[in-house]
């Protein structure tokens, strides 16, 4: 059977979809992975094939252009489907529908059997549906468009349908034949019969063990504190509270982990003598060995640390880490702050329990084991092997 993988050109995007894309393979089957160009060394050093496909879509750039007008969605959810949320959905069509016809293009000269596009590449969806077979969105993050709520507004949303329309294909709903996701269930909002549930495989790419740590002190915690790679690229540098994260827990008897871009490194200054940071390990190799974590609320970190069953505070930017996060305060394994709500003092009393408070230890231990409960990638693989066979046709 062969598979085609297409991913936008974000890399933890593609890093949550790397895992089923490697089962696909190890179960026999023909796999490629469609990116852009500026792809091709992170996707090849995972160990999996790739077609370059035309487009150079700036998401960082584009995401920079709607800045304003999501954050005034994220202060008015309600008008996201219609009026100021329209010039975002419009630019996130940019982003995602500019290499429409190159990739149906591509996916028609190679026949495949399956597609599966993560949620920022629905041109993979397009594709599957010119060619008559399953296609397949895989999240990264939390499911608006596959949820009960989300499908009701898709048809408020001006030019969804339209890259369908242009093929000459009438779409309603959600047009994914199945949506693969990695969140624990208990996080996501109502989704239809069509999600299939699949354990989140840490992968944050190629690396070796960390080996600038030090040794840990018995009886004294060690809480990792992460800032990912985006949010400072999307809005600049007042969104690196590294630093005010670093100055706010001063003093509380823990020891520090700092994973950081090499590129952010001067920002920290001066750093306690509790504080070590360390140049952007892969994260699932750091966290087995800490007892907390404080992030920025991307999908990709909250994942990699329920996996380890570790406490969080996330204080968020933007409306899609608000969603994750504020879903992860409610299943009580963590803390959500908001930047603006994040002054020094909320950010310490936040952090201090993370260290103390036993309830949000047992509740991130619960969603750690719902996490480890759902299907592998193997077991989704057998399941869309059987809904390709299904749709089979014939080959030239």
């Amino acid at each position: 059977m062969r598979v085609l993988v297409v991913t936008s050109p974000w890399p933890t995007h593609y890093f949550v979809m790397q895992p089923l894309a490697g089962a696909f393979r190890a179960a026999g089957h023909e796999v490629l992975i469609a990116a852009q160009a500026s792809m091709s060394d992170l996707v090849t050093r995972s160990g999996l094939p790739m077609v370059a496909i035309d487009g150079d879509v700036d998401l960082v750039g584009i995401r920079r252009r709607t800045l304003s007008r999501e954050l005034q969605a994220r202060e008015k959810p309600a008008q996201a489907a219609g009026g100021e949320g329209n010039e975002v959905f419009d630019s996130w069509r940019e982003a995602t529908l500019s290499n429409l016809d190159s990739v149906v293009e591509f996916a028609s000269a190679w026949l495949p059997d399956l597609i599966v596009a993560d949620t920022m590449s629905p041109a993979g969806l397009v594709a599957a549906r010119v060619l008559g077979i399953p296609g397949i969105r895989h999240l990264w993050g939390w499911d608006f468009l596959g949820s009960v709520e989300g499908e009701k507004l898709l048809s408020a949303l001006p030019g969804f349908y339209e890259p369908y329309e242009r093929y000459g294909l009438k779409v309603t709903g959600d047009p994914a034949t199945r949506t693969v996701d990695p969140c624990p269930p208990s996080l996501q909002p109502p989704g239809s019969p069509t999600r299939i549930s699949m354990q989140y495989v840490p992968y944050n790419g190629p690396g070796s063990v960390p080996s600038g740590l030090p040794p840990r002190a018995e009886g004294r915690p060690r809480i990792c504190l992460t800032w990912g790679r985006s949010i400072t690229r999307i809005i600049g540098d007042k969104a690196f509270l590294l630093p005010q994260i670093i100055r706010a827990v001063d003093g509380i008897d823990a020891d520090f982990v700092v994973a950081i871009d090499p590129a952010d490194r001067d920002g920290l200054g001066e750093l306690p003598p509790n504080v070590v940071a360390l140049d952007a390990p892969p994260l699932h190799l750091l966290l087995d060995t800490c007892d907390a974590i404080v992030h920025q609320g991307g999908s990709g970190t909250v994942y990699n640390a329920i996996r380890y069953g570790l406490p969080q505070l996330a204080i968020t930017h933007m409306a899609d880490q608000d969603n994750i996060s504020a879903a992860l305060e409610k299943s009580g394994a963590g803390i959500h702050l908001r930047s603006e709500e994040a002054t020094a003092e909320a950010i310490r009393r936040a952090v201090a329990r993370l260290v103390d408070d036993s309830g949000i230890a047992h509740a991130a231990a619960r969603l750690r084991a719902e996490m480890l409960s759902q299907p592998a990638p193997a077991q989704v693989v057998a399941e869309l092997e059987q809904l390709a066979a299904s749709a089979s046709r014939p080959r030239d």
